[in-house]
Protein backbone atom coordinates (compact mmCIF):
# COMPACT_ATOMS: atom_id res chain seq x y z
CA UNK A 1 0.00 0.00 0.00
CA UNK A 2 1.35 3.43 -1.05
CA UNK A 3 2.59 5.59 1.85
CA UNK A 4 1.76 8.80 -0.03
CA UNK A 5 -1.81 7.62 -0.55
CA UNK A 6 -2.15 6.88 3.14
CA UNK A 7 -0.78 10.31 4.07
CA UNK A 8 -3.22 12.03 1.71
CA UNK A 9 -6.06 9.92 3.06
CA UNK A 10 -5.18 10.74 6.68
CA UNK A 11 -5.02 14.48 6.04
CA UNK A 12 -8.37 14.40 4.22
CA UNK A 13 -9.93 12.39 7.06
CA UNK A 14 -8.71 14.90 9.63
CA UNK A 15 -9.79 17.99 7.69
CA UNK A 16 -12.92 16.40 6.15
CA UNK A 17 -12.16 18.27 2.95
CA UNK A 18 -10.01 17.50 -0.09
CA UNK A 19 -9.45 21.20 -0.69
CA UNK A 20 -8.31 21.81 2.90
CA UNK A 21 -6.04 18.76 2.73
CA UNK A 22 -4.52 20.00 -0.54
CA UNK A 23 -3.70 23.35 1.06
CA UNK A 24 -2.02 21.70 4.04
CA UNK A 25 -0.09 19.22 1.88
CA UNK A 26 0.70 21.72 -0.89
CA UNK A 27 -0.56 19.40 -3.63
CA UNK A 28 -3.46 19.72 -6.04
CA UNK A 29 -6.96 18.49 -5.07
CA UNK A 30 -6.95 16.22 -8.12
CA UNK A 31 -3.78 14.49 -6.90
CA UNK A 32 -5.45 13.74 -3.55
CA UNK A 33 -8.62 12.52 -5.28
CA UNK A 34 -6.56 10.12 -7.41
CA UNK A 35 -4.79 8.68 -4.38
CA UNK A 36 -8.07 8.20 -2.50
CA UNK A 37 -9.59 6.48 -5.52
CA UNK A 38 -6.50 4.27 -5.69
CA UNK A 39 -6.95 3.27 -2.05
CA UNK A 40 -10.65 2.51 -2.51
CA UNK A 41 -9.83 0.35 -5.52
CA UNK A 42 -7.14 -1.54 -3.60
CA UNK A 43 -9.37 -2.04 -0.55
CA UNK A 44 -12.43 -2.81 -2.69
CA UNK A 45 -14.53 -0.63 -0.43
CA UNK A 46 -15.49 3.06 -0.24
CA UNK A 47 -13.60 4.91 2.51
CA UNK A 48 -15.42 8.25 2.26
CA UNK A 49 -19.02 9.35 1.88
CA UNK A 50 -19.25 12.64 0.03
CA UNK A 51 -22.03 14.99 1.16
CA UNK A 52 -22.76 18.70 1.63
CA UNK A 53 -20.84 18.73 4.93
CA UNK A 54 -17.68 17.39 3.29
CA UNK A 55 -15.84 14.09 3.34
CA UNK A 56 -17.18 11.69 5.98
CA UNK A 57 -15.45 8.40 6.79
CA UNK A 58 -17.30 5.16 6.13
CA UNK A 59 -16.93 2.22 8.53
CA UNK A 60 -14.07 0.95 6.34
CA UNK A 61 -12.52 4.42 6.38
CA UNK A 62 -12.69 4.65 10.17
CA UNK A 63 -10.94 1.29 10.49
CA UNK A 64 -8.25 2.37 8.05
CA UNK A 65 -7.78 5.71 9.82
CA UNK A 66 -7.22 4.03 13.20
CA UNK A 67 -4.46 1.91 11.68
CA UNK A 68 -2.91 4.77 9.71
CA UNK A 69 -2.69 7.05 12.77
CA UNK A 70 -0.75 4.39 14.67
CA UNK A 71 1.54 3.83 11.70
CA UNK A 72 2.21 7.57 11.36
CA UNK A 73 3.14 7.81 15.04
CA UNK A 74 5.51 4.86 14.73
CA UNK A 75 7.06 6.42 11.62
CA UNK A 76 7.63 9.71 13.48
CA UNK A 77 9.31 7.83 16.32
CA UNK A 78 11.46 5.90 13.88
CA UNK A 79 12.58 9.26 12.46
CA UNK A 80 13.51 10.28 16.01
CA UNK A 81 15.59 7.13 16.41
CA UNK A 82 17.36 7.72 13.11
CA UNK A 83 17.96 11.39 13.90
CA UNK A 84 19.56 10.43 17.21
CA UNK A 85 21.75 7.83 15.50
CA UNK A 86 22.98 10.57 13.19
CA UNK A 87 23.63 12.81 16.20
CA UNK A 88 21.09 15.38 15.01
CA UNK A 89 19.64 15.73 18.52
CA UNK A 90 16.14 15.95 17.07
CA UNK A 91 12.87 14.09 17.37
CA UNK A 92 9.48 14.25 19.05
CA UNK A 93 8.50 13.01 22.53
CA UNK A 94 4.84 12.42 23.47
CA UNK A 95 4.11 12.50 27.21
CA UNK A 96 0.88 12.19 29.20
CA UNK A 97 1.09 13.26 32.83
CA UNK A 98 -0.91 14.40 35.84
CA UNK A 99 -1.11 18.14 36.48
CA UNK A 100 0.80 18.16 39.78
CA UNK A 101 3.78 16.51 38.04
CA UNK A 102 3.88 19.36 35.50
CA UNK A 103 4.03 21.91 38.29
CA UNK A 104 6.35 19.89 40.51
CA UNK A 105 9.08 18.35 38.37
CA UNK A 106 8.27 18.15 34.65
CA UNK A 107 8.80 21.91 34.23
CA UNK A 108 12.37 22.12 35.62
CA UNK A 109 13.46 18.92 33.86
CA UNK A 110 11.98 20.09 30.56
CA UNK A 111 13.69 23.48 30.86
CA UNK A 112 17.07 21.87 31.49
CA UNK A 113 16.55 19.36 28.67
CA UNK A 114 15.69 22.09 26.17
CA UNK A 115 18.93 23.93 26.91
CA UNK A 116 20.88 20.81 25.95
CA UNK A 117 18.67 19.55 23.10
CA UNK A 118 16.87 22.58 21.62
CA UNK A 119 15.66 20.75 18.51
CA UNK A 120 13.56 18.13 20.30
CA UNK A 121 9.80 18.78 20.19
CA UNK A 122 7.72 17.80 23.24
CA UNK A 123 3.98 17.14 23.18
CA UNK A 124 2.93 17.15 26.86
CA UNK A 125 -0.70 16.47 27.75
CA UNK A 126 -2.17 16.89 31.24
CA UNK A 127 -4.48 13.92 31.72
CA UNK A 128 -6.12 11.54 34.15
CA UNK A 129 -4.76 8.14 35.12
CA UNK A 130 -7.27 6.36 32.88
CA UNK A 131 -6.52 8.62 29.90
CA UNK A 132 -2.77 8.14 30.30
CA UNK A 133 -2.99 4.35 30.45
CA UNK A 134 -5.17 4.34 27.32
CA UNK A 135 -2.75 6.66 25.51
CA UNK A 136 0.15 4.32 26.35
CA UNK A 137 -1.82 1.23 25.32
CA UNK A 138 -2.87 2.82 22.02
CA UNK A 139 0.65 4.01 21.27
CA UNK A 140 -0.32 7.69 21.43
CA UNK A 141 2.10 8.37 24.31
CA UNK A 142 5.67 7.17 24.76
CA UNK A 143 5.87 8.08 28.45
CA UNK A 144 3.12 8.29 31.06
CA UNK A 145 3.60 9.84 34.49
CA UNK A 146 0.91 8.33 36.67
CA UNK A 147 -0.25 8.29 40.29
CA UNK A 148 -1.14 4.78 41.44
CA UNK A 149 -1.10 3.18 37.98
CA UNK A 150 -3.43 0.19 37.60
CA UNK A 151 -1.82 -3.17 36.87
CA UNK A 152 -1.91 -3.88 33.13
CA UNK A 153 -0.15 -6.66 31.22
CA UNK A 154 0.71 -4.14 28.51
CA UNK A 155 2.24 -1.48 30.79
CA UNK A 156 5.61 -1.40 32.55
CA UNK A 157 5.69 0.90 35.62
CA UNK A 158 8.76 2.25 37.44
CA UNK A 159 8.22 3.87 40.83
CA UNK A 160 9.77 7.34 40.97
CA UNK A 161 8.79 8.45 44.46
CA UNK A 162 6.10 8.09 47.12
CA UNK A 163 3.81 10.81 48.36
CA UNK A 164 1.13 11.09 51.03
CA UNK A 165 -2.43 12.34 50.69
CA UNK A 166 -3.18 15.21 53.07
CA UNK A 167 -6.14 17.46 53.80
CA UNK A 168 -5.65 20.93 52.33
CA UNK A 169 -7.63 23.80 53.89
CA UNK A 170 -7.57 27.57 54.28
CA UNK A 171 -5.23 28.87 57.02
CA UNK A 172 -8.32 30.02 59.02
CA UNK A 173 -10.22 26.74 58.58
CA UNK A 174 -11.43 25.15 61.86
CA UNK A 175 -9.11 22.20 61.23
CA UNK A 176 -6.04 24.30 60.38
CA UNK A 177 -3.23 23.93 62.87
CA UNK A 178 -4.12 20.34 63.72
CA UNK A 179 -1.25 17.86 63.53
CA UNK A 180 -3.49 15.15 62.15
CA UNK A 181 -7.14 14.46 61.44
CA UNK A 182 -9.35 11.50 60.52
CA UNK A 183 -11.61 11.10 57.50
CA UNK A 184 -14.58 11.07 59.89
CA UNK A 185 -13.60 14.55 61.10
CA UNK A 186 -13.20 15.80 57.52
CA UNK A 187 -16.52 14.38 56.29
CA UNK A 188 -18.81 17.16 57.68
CA UNK A 189 -16.95 19.86 55.74
CA UNK A 190 -17.77 20.60 52.06
CA UNK A 191 -15.30 18.66 49.93
CA UNK A 192 -13.99 19.40 46.45
CA UNK A 193 -12.42 16.29 44.91
CA UNK A 194 -10.69 15.22 41.73
CA UNK A 195 -12.67 13.36 39.07
CA UNK A 196 -12.99 9.56 39.42
CA UNK A 197 -10.61 8.96 36.49
CA UNK A 198 -7.71 10.27 38.62
CA UNK A 199 -5.64 7.76 40.58
CA UNK A 200 -5.80 10.22 43.49
CA UNK A 201 -9.60 10.11 43.57
CA UNK A 202 -9.66 6.35 43.26
CA UNK A 203 -7.46 6.02 46.35
CA UNK A 204 -9.58 8.57 48.27
CA UNK A 205 -12.81 6.77 47.39
CA UNK A 206 -11.41 3.43 48.53
CA UNK A 207 -10.49 4.95 51.90
CA UNK A 208 -13.96 6.46 52.42
CA UNK A 209 -15.64 3.18 51.39
CA UNK A 210 -13.34 1.13 53.61
CA UNK A 211 -14.39 3.16 56.65
CA UNK A 212 -18.05 3.47 55.70
CA UNK A 213 -17.93 7.27 55.41
CA UNK A 214 -20.15 9.29 53.07
CA UNK A 215 -18.44 12.69 52.56
CA UNK A 216 -20.17 15.95 51.58
CA UNK A 217 -18.75 16.37 48.07
CA UNK A 218 -20.00 19.61 46.51
CA UNK A 219 -17.66 19.84 43.49
CA UNK A 220 -15.74 17.39 41.29
CA UNK A 221 -13.10 18.67 38.87
CA UNK A 222 -10.07 17.74 36.78
CA UNK A 223 -8.52 21.15 37.49
CA UNK A 224 -5.73 21.18 40.04
CA UNK A 225 -5.88 24.97 40.29
CA UNK A 226 -9.60 24.84 41.14
CA UNK A 227 -9.04 22.15 43.78
CA UNK A 228 -6.42 24.27 45.51
CA UNK A 229 -8.18 27.58 44.95
CA UNK A 230 -11.51 26.51 46.47
CA UNK A 231 -9.79 24.74 49.37
CA UNK A 232 -8.13 28.04 50.26
CA UNK A 233 -11.49 29.74 50.84
CA UNK A 234 -13.88 29.56 53.79
CA UNK A 235 -14.59 26.09 55.28
CA UNK A 236 -14.05 23.96 52.18
CA UNK A 237 -11.52 21.13 52.11
CA UNK A 238 -9.78 18.94 49.57
CA UNK A 239 -7.51 15.90 49.62
CA UNK A 240 -4.29 16.14 47.62
CA UNK A 241 -0.74 14.76 47.52
CA UNK A 242 1.43 16.74 49.92
CA UNK A 243 3.96 17.67 47.21
CA UNK A 244 1.26 19.21 45.00
CA UNK A 245 0.47 21.94 47.55
CA UNK A 246 3.99 22.66 48.84
CA UNK A 247 4.17 26.04 47.09
CA UNK A 248 0.74 27.15 48.33
CA UNK A 249 1.67 26.17 51.88
CA UNK A 250 4.98 28.07 51.62
CA UNK A 251 3.07 31.12 50.32
CA UNK A 252 0.60 30.96 53.22
CA UNK A 253 -2.39 30.21 50.97
CA UNK A 254 -3.10 26.73 52.30
CA UNK A 255 -2.53 24.63 55.39
CA UNK A 256 -2.11 20.88 55.25
CA UNK A 257 -3.05 18.28 57.86
CA UNK A 258 -1.97 14.66 57.97
CA UNK A 259 -4.88 12.24 57.51
CA UNK A 260 -4.59 9.17 59.69
CA UNK A 261 -6.15 6.78 57.18
CA UNK A 262 -3.47 7.63 54.59
CA UNK A 263 -0.46 7.37 56.90
CA UNK A 264 0.27 3.81 55.76
CA UNK A 265 -1.29 4.17 52.31
CA UNK A 266 1.17 6.15 50.17
CA UNK A 267 0.56 7.38 46.64
CA UNK A 268 2.96 5.90 44.12
CA UNK A 269 4.21 8.24 41.41
CA UNK A 270 5.35 6.06 38.52
CA UNK A 271 6.83 6.45 35.07
CA UNK A 272 4.98 4.14 32.70
CA UNK A 273 5.82 2.88 29.22
CA UNK A 274 4.28 0.30 26.95
CA UNK A 275 5.76 -3.18 27.30
CA UNK A 276 7.54 -4.39 24.21
CA UNK A 277 7.92 -0.86 22.84
CA UNK A 278 11.21 0.95 22.45
CA UNK A 279 11.62 4.53 23.59
CA UNK A 280 13.21 6.99 21.21
CA UNK A 281 16.64 8.18 22.41
CA UNK A 282 15.15 11.62 23.11
CA UNK A 283 12.41 10.08 25.26
CA UNK A 284 14.89 7.84 27.10
CA UNK A 285 17.13 10.78 28.08
CA UNK A 286 14.11 12.78 29.25
CA UNK A 287 12.75 9.87 31.30
CA UNK A 288 16.16 9.35 32.93
CA UNK A 289 16.15 13.07 33.76
CA UNK A 290 12.71 12.83 35.40
CA UNK A 291 13.70 9.80 37.46
CA UNK A 292 17.00 11.37 38.52
CA UNK A 293 15.41 14.68 39.47
CA UNK A 294 12.68 13.07 41.57
CA UNK A 295 15.04 10.75 43.37
CA UNK A 296 17.30 13.69 44.26
CA UNK A 297 14.60 16.09 45.43
CA UNK A 298 11.76 13.85 46.57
Amino acid sequence: MDFTALRYFSETANSRSIRAASERLHVSPSAISRQIAKLEHELRAPIFDRDAQGMRLTAAGELLQSRVEGMMREFARTKSHIAALQNLQAGTVDIYTFQAAIEGFVTPVLSDYHKRYPNVLFNIIASSTDETIKALTDGVAEIGLVLNPPVRDTILSTEIFRDTIVAAVAPKHPLAGRKDVSLKEIAPFPLILAVPAFGLRQQVDKAFDRHGINPKVFCVTNSMSLLKGIAGLDHQCTLLPRSSVAKEVADGLLSTIAVGEFADDPMLCCACVRKGGSLSPAARVFLDGIIGYCRRYR
